[in-house]
């Protein structure tokens, strides 16, 4: 029974920190640096907790019914929280602008928020270990049996409490009832545990000391130490290993949740063979020298553990379904990290039945005690490999250090004197000499290149992502972890037209906001429109220096132009923590599974965004409808609707495989002018005689239809919020699902059929959003129809339909701008490639 309500007990913590993470990223922005935060506070707040109250479980009459106050605690503090997260979204934004100029004062403030909103909660979780101890534990000399059984209970629940939380829960509930379900299991637990706790039992006497035979003592101070070092080498590893396998999953929520659930099942088997390890009469001196050198060896292989399975970087099951990607990820991860995270998972708890034989302090007090040391060290090792060993070391340098740290402090550890010492010293140095010379990983690629000709120009390592530039031939590419694209230069004409587009429709561009970057093309672009002010927000700082260093010739002087700002900063954090107004903001293409995205495509972001805009502006969100299923753009779309009275339509290209879309937010009754249209391309392109009808054809060739005049196909789709963040935890679904075979992006052939729907219902002559063109101007939406369905057939195979649709194409439109797209109708585009 203790055991079952201590793994429940772990499960309900576990998914307290998961969504927590998820929901402060929301507040504080989707920042490496806000979530180290965040989760520092969260174990600084177990650390206290458990030194605290380990101090009080040996004064406790009944510790088994104060453990279940201790959990009664953590609901009611959890539930105090959804009061303070709402005081804290109304006092948030004008502390921001406060505090913004004054450094370090911003982040202060936030860790002080995030300490006011986890302290408590994590301060009661962290007296339950001690407690729990200090019921079970009758004498110190099982102190190591007890405990270590215990660890391993309460880590099992917290791999069950990942899983749930990220599989099951926060997908079928939203985050406010996943928090629920949380506290229901601590109040749970808290009953069965006050129901035990009036049963008389041994267990209930305090823990009376060890024998004489095993009374051999060990330095507190020593024990303390090993246990902090143990906290920091082990989470410095998970962050590690966490990075190290993003370069080769599609990293979604539940990648992510893998990689922390193998993780967190290793170190409860761990744990469990600790509490075996005592049965075993071996001196505990020798003992732990001997498992802090597997765990060194073990973390050391790991790297090339890793690049042999992958085969040298390679993206995991390419062609897999959902279930098939998610059974993959968990047995390569299994195969890299349980191993060393066995290792690594019986040190402390080990470290614990140590101190169980030191006879004069009580069991809460030492667990307590321990505890806490372990869990600052946590801290420390987070923050440590995180944002310092990785940037200074690299990925493969930073594992090999942590690994020979092991070894190094195994070899102090080792007895002195006797001849088994000697012996084992001579193996840790042989073992110490390998990890250091021998398994050196830092010869093994950390960037993987796709073709014999793509070479790395640059790349940088950080606690963010592992960020590259990358050439082939004359173009270049930005990379981000190895497989997810920020943009190139073979593609220069579409990243400008996504800042072309909104910014040519829009009446009096002056103002301008870009929520994300990337190769700074689309945000230079909107520099040749006579704009008065650019901002770009970039969340990945190396990024922002990547399109520096090596895309300044296409970015169109932003690094340099007086009227360009780019910040490093969250964009959605960044428009909610300021007070200005923008006439165009435009939303980069962001990949919808990608962890933290998901946030980009709910109701509070769009209301958000439509805020910040001035009088009569536009808000412009770009969706890759090559990583989007038609389920997911309904309901990106029905969520937009839900907010902006007008939504229209823009392509992006003509590309079948690779379409992209704008989704154009504006208030109701907008327009589309045709002499701001003419206007705005007359300024982009640099000439005062541009024809009225070669502007119009260009900018008409774009657009697709009025979603406003069709809300009632979008009904059935759900709308995103940030606590039912659909997008975030079914994209990634769909994404495998493509993969496999079983679902089709919203591309080609769907994408032409959904089109052809709406200019059935709603055709141009009745769009009231193009009210003010002549009749031939607005008939270039069906043009681009027909320019569209031309490439498509023509990749297809369908040569008749292609050249029907190209030469009604061509009889619609200025023979400039035919020839313009000339190439694409006679050779498609499939055999070009991306252009």
């Amino acid at each position: 029974a203790v055991g079952a309500i201590f793994i429940a007990s772990g499960a309900a913590a576990l998914i307290y920190e998961v969504l927590w993470l998820k929901q402060l990223g929301l507040l504080f922005g989707n920042t490496a640096q806000a979530a180290a935060a965040t989760l520092a506070v969260f174990f600084l707040g177990l650390s206290l907790g458990a030194r605290a109250w380990g101090h009080r479980a040996a004064r406790s009459a009944n510790p088994l019914r104060a453990f279940a106050g201790l959990e009664v605690a953590v609901a009611v503090s959890a539930l105090l929280y959804f009061l303070l997260l709402d005081l804290y979204r109304a006092l948030y934004p004008a502390l921001a602008v406060s505090l913004r100029g004054v450094p370090g004062a911003f982040g202060a403030a936030r860790l002080v928020l995030a300490a006011g909103i986890l302290l408590p909660p994590a301060f009661f979780m962290g007296g339950t270990l001690p407690f729990m101890s200090q019921h079970m534990v009758r004498r110190r000399d099982q102190l190591g049996r007890t405990v270590s059984w215990l660890y391993a209970c309460n880590t099992v629940g917290g791999a069950l409490g990942a899983f749930a939380a990220a599989f099951v829960l926060a997908p079928s509930l939203g985050y406010f009832y996943s928090f629920a379900v949380a506290m229901a299991l601590n109040l749970s637990v808290a009953a069965v545990a006050w129901a035990m706790s009036g049963r008389p039992t041994a267990q209930s006497e305090p823990a009376a000391a060890a024998p004489p035979s095993v009374a051999a003592r060990h330095d507190p101070s020593l024990l303390s130490a090993v246990a902090f070092f143990s906290g920091a080498a082990t989470l410095g590893l998970e962050v590690l290993w966490t990075r190290m396998f993003a370069q080769v999953l599609h990293n979604s929520v539940y990648s992510f949740a893998t990689i922390l659930v193998v993780f967190l099942i290793s170190m409860a088997i761990g744990a469990a063979i600790a509490h075996r390890l005592w049965r075993v009469a071996q001196p505990p001196a020798v003992v732990l020298p001997v498992l802090l050198t597997i765990a060194g060896v073990a973390a050391g292989v790991s790297p090339f553990v890793f690049d042999r399975i992958t085969g040298g970087l390679h993206y995991l099951a390419p062609s897999a379904g959902w279930w098939s990607y998610v059974t993959s990820i968990y047995a390569n991860a299994a195969v890299v990290l349980v191993p060393p995270g066995i290792c690594l998972g019986m040190v402390f708890p080990y470290v614990l039945g140590m101190a169980g034989e030191e006879g004069d302090e009580s069991v809460g007090s030492t667990v307590g005690r321990l505890t806490s040391w372990n869990t600052l060290g946590s801290i420390v090792g987070s923050l440590a490999c995180g944002f310092v060993v990785i940037e200074t070391l690299g990925l493969w340098g930073g594992i090999r250090a942590v690994a020979a740290s092991y070894l190094a402090l195994a070899v102090v550890l080792l007895p002195r004197g006797d001849a088994v010492g000697v012996r084992l010293r001579v193996g840790l140095a042989a073992a110490l000499l390998a990890v250091l010379v021998i398994f050196d990983p830092t010869r093994l690629d950390v960037v993987s290149v796709r073709s014999a000709d793509e070479l790395v120009r640059e790349k940088w390592e950080t606690g963010h992502a592992i960020v590259a530039v990358t050439q082939t031939g004359q173009h270049r590419m930005l990379k981000l972890d190895n497989y997810y694209s920020l943009g190139g230069t073979s593609a220069t004409a579409y990243e400008e037209a996504q800042a072309d587009i909104p910014l040519v429709i829009h009446p009096a561009p002056r103002k301008v906001f870009f929520l994300g970057l990337g190769t700074g093309i689309t945000a230079g672009a909107a520099l040749r429109h006579g704009v008065e002010e650019v901002t770009a927000a970039e969340l990945i700082p190396e990024v922002v220096e990547a399109s520096r260093r090596h895309f300044g010739p296409y970015v169109n002087g932003l690094f340099e132009d007086a009227r360009a700002e780019v910040v490093v900063e969250d964009g959605r954090q960044y428009l909610l923590t300021t007070d200005e107004r923008y006439d165009v903001i435009i939303s980069d293409l962001f990949i919808p599974w990608q962890a933290g995205t998901g946030s980009l495509y709910t109701r509070e972001h769009f209301e958000l965004a439509r805020s910040r805009l001035r009088e009569g502006g536009l808000f412009a969100q770009w969706l890759p409808l090559y990583q989007l299923s038609e389920r997911d753009f309904m309901v990106i779309a029905r969520t937009m609707l839900e907010v902006f009275p007008q939504v229209t339509m823009w392509r992006g290209d003509f590309m079948p495989d690779h379409s992209i879309v704008a989704l154009i937010g504006q208030e109701a009754g907008a327009r589309l002018d045709p002499e701001a249209v003419t206007a705005n391309f007359r300024i982009r392109r640099k000439t005062e005689d541009l024809p009225r009808d070669l502007a119009m054809a260009f900018a008409g060739l774009f657009y697709i239809n009025n979603l406003t005049a069709h809300r009632e196909l979008f009904a059935g789709a759900p709308i995103n919020t940030d606590d039912r963040p659909i997008i975030e935890y079914e994209a990634p679904v769909a994404q495998r699902e493509q993969a496999g075979g079983a679902r089709p992006w919203f591309t080609s052939f769907p994408l032409a059929q959904f089109e052809a729907k709406l200019l059935r219902a709603l055709p141009p002559a009745r769009d009231p959003y193009l009210a003010d063109l002549a009749p031939a101007e607005r008939d270039y939406s069906l043009a681009g129809m027909d320019l569209f369905s031309a490439i498509l057939q023509r990749d297809a195979g369908n040569e008749e339909q292609a050249r029907k649709h190209a030469e009604t194409f061509e009889r619609s439109v200025p023979p400039q701008v035919y020839g313009v797209f000339r190439r694409e109708l006679e050779k498609g585009v499939k055999q070009e490639g991306l252009p």
